[in-house]
């Protein structure tokens, strides 16, 4: 399991819509607006779908800018060990 947190810049007139938009996304979680156009969210999915994950919150509508704030992998080591290269 990745875990992402971020905050994802707005306009303060987009903020909201965003944040419902948000809501829609399995993986993401948020936590409010911050400073009347920051979204604070963490995002939670294998670490192999991350990628794809921010390229659908960049595309949505209203979307400036992400700015990461923190980043964990938890499931590396459980990957390696099912892995045939491990066996």
């Amino acid at each position: 399991m990745a875990i992402l947190g971020f905050l994802t810049l707005t306009s303060n007139a987009d903020a909201p819509r965003v944040e419902k938009e948000f809501a829609t996304f399995p993986e993401l979680t948020t936590y409010g607006i911050h400073s009347e156009n920051n979204i604070v969210t963490v995002a939670e999915t294998s670490a192999m779908e991350m990628e794809g994950l921010m390229r659908r919150i960049r595309a949505v509508e209203g979307v400036i800018a992400v700015s990461v704030t923190s980043y964990t992998i938890e499931d590396e080591v459980e990957d390696m060990t099912t892995s045939p290269a491990a066996v």
